[in-house]
């Protein structure tokens, strides 16, 4: 992996402990265009009682409300966020994935996935989501793969 993803891996890993440390899952991301950072969000389900304010609608909703997104082809890598880049520590379930894809992100870089975790989602991976959509998303897996598993799942409800 390349330095940058390192640092944005690390940036989306500080929010994700950000989101343990409030009481949330720890899932984190941060959003780039062009090596600058457009902002970053954390799990905020459980400390917002919204089941919706996964790290990726967090971080998706503060871009969108701050920078006016609005999407009208409602396709990856397309209007105001083109070319950019989602860090997020853990693979995006179908809901943040189909908000991604609606922003105009270009490309998901994904810290652990669900099933190396062996949390079963009967075998949902983004990239069945995104095939089944014809979604011009990329999907690439990022560095500190056992980092985030291991905070990940440090959180999860037993």
């Amino acid at each position: 992996m390349s330095g940058a993803h390192n640092r944005w891996m690390r940036m989306a890993l500080e929010e994700a402990a950000a989101a343990e440390r409030e009481g949330n899952l720890a899932v984190g991301g941060v959003l780039v265009r062009e090596g600058e950072l457009l902002g970053r969000g954390h799990n905020e389900s459980t400390t917002a009682a919204d089941v919706t304010a996964h790290a990726e609608m967090v971080l998706i909703r503060e871009v969108s409300r701050r920078l006016r997104v609005v999407n009208p082809r409602m396709r990856a890598d397309s209007g105001r966020l083109a070319g950019s880049f989602l860090y997020t520590t853990v693979e995006p379930c179908p809901m943040c994935a189909w908000a991604i894809c609606l922003a105009g992100i270009a490309r998901v870089v994904i810290g652990v996935r669900h099933a190396d975790m062996g949390v079963s989602h009967g075998g949902y991976a983004i990239e069945r989501l995104i095939e089944m959509t014809g979604q011009p998303l990329q999907i690439e897996a990022g560095p500190f793969k056992d980092e985030c598993a291991a905070l990940r799942l440090r959180t999860t409800p037993r």
